[in-house]
């Protein structure tokens, strides 16, 4: 989890898992504070930590950056997160509109 980053963004690794044609998604380019990379959105189902959501996912285009990230839109955004750091715990649950 990454409460820093806008977007989840995996590694091409895990678009080829899932069997997705990389280069037929929505095609975004992302600016850092010192690079940039560009990216492919496809609707996917996250099953993480017991909380399952249907989100769009971003994918690197390349296989030069290794990283997977759950960030704000599309993971932070859909579940209740609870923090309690002097017991060394996580709450984590699905965020029910409903």
């Amino acid at each position: 989890m990454d409460t820093g980053a806008s977007f989840c963004i995996f590694g091409t690794e895990i678009a080829e898992a899932l069997g997705l044609d990389l280069a037929s998604g929505i095609r975004k380019r992302f600016q850092t504070a010192n690079s940039g990379f560009e990216a492919y959105g496809h609707g996917v189902e996250i099953h993480a930590f017991g909380v399952a959501t249907h989100s769009l996912i971003y994918f690197f285009a390349g296989p030069l950056i290794d990283k997977n990230v759950l960030g704000r839109t599309g993971w932070l955004d859909r579940i209740r997160l609870g923090l309690i750091h002097h017991d060394n715990k996580i709450y984590l649950a699905s965020y029910d509109l409903a």
